[in-house]
């Protein structure tokens, strides 16, 4: 029989949190993070990612979006 491919099992763990928790979360990331796109650009969607952990998408490690006027924040816990 064959086995059953389990779609779930490596999808990352993204946390919804508030403004204040995010910013605390990128502030004491303890290593640098790099925006993108760079904060110097107008965007309603911005990745922070940590280059050491590799390659996009697998470096992202939090998430800002903007949504009319509701702003929403993830971050993933490693």
């Amino acid at each position: 029989m064959r086995s059953v491919r389990r779609p779930f099992d490596a999808r990352e763990c993204w946390f919804h949190v508030s403004s204040a928790e995010f910013e605390a979360f990128v502030r004491d990331y303890p290593r640098p993070l790099e925006a993108r796109p760079p904060l110097n650009r107008v965007a309603s969607y911005r990745e922070w990612v940590d280059p050491t952990l590799g390659s996009w998408p697998q470096s992202a490690v939090a998430k800002s979006r903007t949504r009319g006027r509701c702003p929403g924040y993830q971050v993933r816990l490693l």
